[in-house]
């Protein structure tokens, strides 16, 4: 997990304000086209917190739905090299609805492996030529610069494959280990900020 540092808030919202802007890019002869482009949703909530202090949360694209006196938490989570903490989750929990950010959760759940497809494919590629080698020198009785020119001609044909199938490898089994992950973040964060909720949700779901 990239992120370090998990930071809920919760809070009654005071106003919401909605806005939109298009996003033109330009063409590559200079002419602005704005069928290239897209239009950013923007939506800032003023949320007064449990504890009385105000505070301001602006959110990009968000699909949720929220009003004035609706009660939210927001789930945000800090990543290293990173100045501001990233929207993971916004809750309405007037509602019970809830809008996940993508962009948020691959980079504060992502995982790096410390051996990249480029390492595994070096130290493949290795035990590819040290085979070959002990093949050649003690298999086939080649001497010792025979042995060591077949070993690294067989790595050096080999190594792009390998660092193929190691990134395929890497993409498949990062995909996999972060919906499993991503599913149980939020399953837990639904039930952390179910304590936030106001009191007559939280007496109708004990009932």
């Amino acid at each position: 997990m990239a992120g370090d540092t998990l930071l809920i808030s919760a809070g009654d919202v005071i106003d919401v304000q909605l806005t939109s802007e298009t996003v033109v890019i330009d063409s590559p002869h200079g002419r602005r086209v704005e069928e290239r482009g897209h239009i950013t949703n923007r939506m800032r909530l003023f949320v007064r917190q449990l504890d009385g202090l105000e505070k301001t949360y602006d959110f990009e694209d968000c699909k949720l739905g929220v009003r004035e006196t609706q009660r939210v938490a927001v789930v945000r989570g800090r990543v290293k090299k990173v100045a501001e903490p990233l929207h993971l989750i916004l809750f309405n929990l007037s509602s019970g609805e809830r809008d996940a950010f993508e962009p948020g959760l691959s980079a504060y759940l992502g995982y790096t492996p410390f051996f990249g497809p480029r390492w595994k494919a070096v130290g493949c590629a290795f035990l590819v030529a040290l085979a070959f080698w002990l093949a050649s020198r003690f298999g086939f009785h080649t001497g010792p610069v025979w042995a060591t020119m077949f070993a690294l001609m067989f790595a050096f044909l080999t190594y792009p494959v390998f660092w193929w199938i190691c990134t395929m490898w890497d993409q498949i089994s990062e995909r996999i280990r972060y919906k499993r992950v991503r599913s149980a973040f939020i399953a837990e964060m639904d039930a952390r900020v179910r304590a936030y909720a106001p009191q007559t949700q939280q007496a109708a779901s004990g009932a």
